[in-house]
């Protein structure tokens, strides 16, 4: 008995090895497709510039041939490989490298030493050095990357860079400080993550602050973790604290907008689910909570079959505002085919021009973040709006400087009724 149990241990660890041995082989196979599509990725650049893409606004400040190129082709990957334009000039970034300065990155990808990953931070960290650095770099930073994860190779990539900088580090932190900011993130189950790229000292004393807090109150009794007490308490600091930034107003309080159908309010079944706007769908207890206690209520009319607005019940009649509010409402983000901001903050553009006979309507105005408001007007991009039906906006109809067309549908502000 014991032999046949040995035996099939045997038996399941060579079939374990060999599983693993082929999901290996696949890396590396999955590394070398990687090497051949950057090539692909590097021809759409180069044919990007040699079109020289001129700057197609009719006023105001123009763009170089140079960012004007950099837009076209970083916009023209993004939508039609579904990426955010930070990736997409990343995988530039990357094809241009392996095709220029970086040739024993590329070999070690095309033998499938190292995967894409791995060629994406080396380009990425090594674009800040001086040229004749970059061989240096590379020659200590390949057998480095053949050996070790992702996430090791980022310290080890930026340690040669700090080895290798002509720049003082406090000239770097002080030009890096420059980019701090905040990224909202949605994710799955009502919840987001929250993102501060700041300096780290800083970081760090935030960090200590919300575990200095978690602490006190996990030591008087609180049954929350110190994980969500940390977050707990940090949220409350930002939302009901005060700013001591000399001249930040005092007292502010965020605004948040949820949309809610009547139906949750009257605790029917199968009422579909609320919206917060710049996120998504919320569980129907949430909603509740935050309606019980909202000062005021707007109501939409929306569409039963697909959540689509199609009017505003309001006592004032001052049709701009009305029709900004409408327009953000059926158009919740920017409506460039890249899900980038809220249309609580970006532009409202016409897309026939007004200056060209165009109307100040529901269905030749729609909401632009001031990137791809730009983009519009700089580049070749061009945009149509089609009509919806009634009162309702239709979809908007982007087509790119390479003749791909891409549809930018409304944005059902409530879930249809089941």
């Amino acid at each position: 008995m014991n032999d046949e149990r040995q035996l099939r241990q045997h038996q399941l660890r060579a079939e374990f090895a060999a599983a693993a041995q082929a999901v290996m082989a696949g890396e590396r196979e999955a590394a070398r497709a990687a090497a051949g599509h950057f090539v692909l990725v590097e021809r759409l650049r180069v044919a990007g510039l040699a079109l020289h893409f001129s700057d197609q606004s009719s006023g105001g400040p123009r763009w170089s041939e140079q960012v004007v190129v950099q837009r076209t082709v970083v916009t023209e990957l993004a939508v039609g490989a579904h990426l955010n334009e930070a990736d997409a000039r990343r995988r530039l970034d990357t094809a241009k490298g392996l095709a220029g300065a970086y040739p024993a990155t590329r070999a070690a990808l095309e033998r499938g030493t190292i995967s894409s990953r791995h060629a994406e931070k080396i380009v990425q960290h090594g674009a800040l050095l001086p040229p004749d650095s970059v061989p240096d770099y590379e020659a200590r930073i390949v057998p480095i990357a053949e050996r070790m994860s992702v996430q090791r190779l980022e310290r080890e990539a930026r340690a040669a860079v700090e080895d290798a900088q002509s720049t003082t580090s406090i000239e770097r932190h002080a030009e890096a400080a420059q980019g701090r900011r905040l990224v909202f993130d949605p994710a799955a189950d009502g919840m987001a993550w929250l993102s501060l790229f700041l300096p780290a000292v800083e970081a760090a004393a935030i960090h200590n602050r919300a575990t200095g807090l978690g602490r006190v109150l996990k030591a008087s009794g609180d049954p929350r973790t110190l994980a969500q007490l940390r977050v707990d308490a940090l949220a409350d600091l930002v939302l009901n604290g005060e700013s001591s930034i000399p001249g930040a107003p005092r007292g502010l309080r965020a605004h948040v907008r949820v949309t809610v159908p009547a139906l949750i309010l009257l605790g029917h079944e199968h009422a579909g689910s609320a919206e917060l706007e710049g996120y998504g769908p919320i569980d129907r207890l949430t909603a509740l909570k935050l309606t019980r206690s909202a000062p005021a209520f707007q109501r939409v009319l929306t569409d039963p079959a697909t959540g689509i607005a199609l009017s505003y019940g309001r006592t004032s009649y001052k049709v701009p505002a009305a029709l900004d509010e409408l327009i953000r409402t059926v158009h919740s983000e920017c409506t460039f085919p890249l899900s980038c901001t809220s249309a609580t903050t970006a532009d409202l553009d016409h897309t026939v021009a007004f200056a060209e006979g165009g109307e100040t309507s529901l269905g030749n105005v729609s909401p632009l973040c001031a990137s791809h408001h730009k983009v519009k007007h700089h580049t070749e991009w061009k945009v149509e709006q089609h009509p919806g039906s009634g009162r309702s906006a239709g979809s908007l109809v982007w087509t790119s400087p390479a003749g791909f067309a891409y549809t930018v549908d409304p944005t059902p502000i409530a879930r249809p009724t089941r």
